[in-house]
């Protein structure tokens, strides 16, 4: 987890935003569960709700907040970890699906 949230912190956001925890939550679950496609509003949103007592809809909102001021604070690097020129704000699964890909490359890079 402490690479999950170095990479969001590098991207503008810290803790002080609710989302932090739960886009961290979300990019650990969708790298653990490679082998299947994790589908954010029936499985990723409900996990996060009840893990942290919330609702699905908070859980969403606040990850939207987090990927707006991540796309304010460092769309460079956000471009980066995309591998292209993003022409618009990634939606909230495009955005856990970057970070975990990217954290991904990064493991396997390490590793050989």
């Amino acid at each position: 987890m402490k690479r999950i949230y170095g990479l969001i912190r590098k991207l503008g956001a810290n803790s002080k935003y609710k989302g932090y925890f739960f886009t961290a939550e979300a990019i650990r679950m969708t790298m653990a569960y490679q082998e299947k496609p994790l589908r954010i509003t029936k499985d990723i949103y409900p996990n996060l709700a009840k893990k942290y007592k919330s609702t699905p809809t908070n859980i969403e909102h606040d990850i939207r907040t987090l990927v707006n001021v991540c796309w304010e604070g460092n769309r460079t690097l956000l471009e980066e970890i995309a591998g292209y020129s993003l022409n618009y704000k990634p939606t909230n699964s495009e955005f856990i699906d970057m970070l975990a890909y990217y954290l991904l490359e990064m493991e396997e890079s390490e590793s050989a």
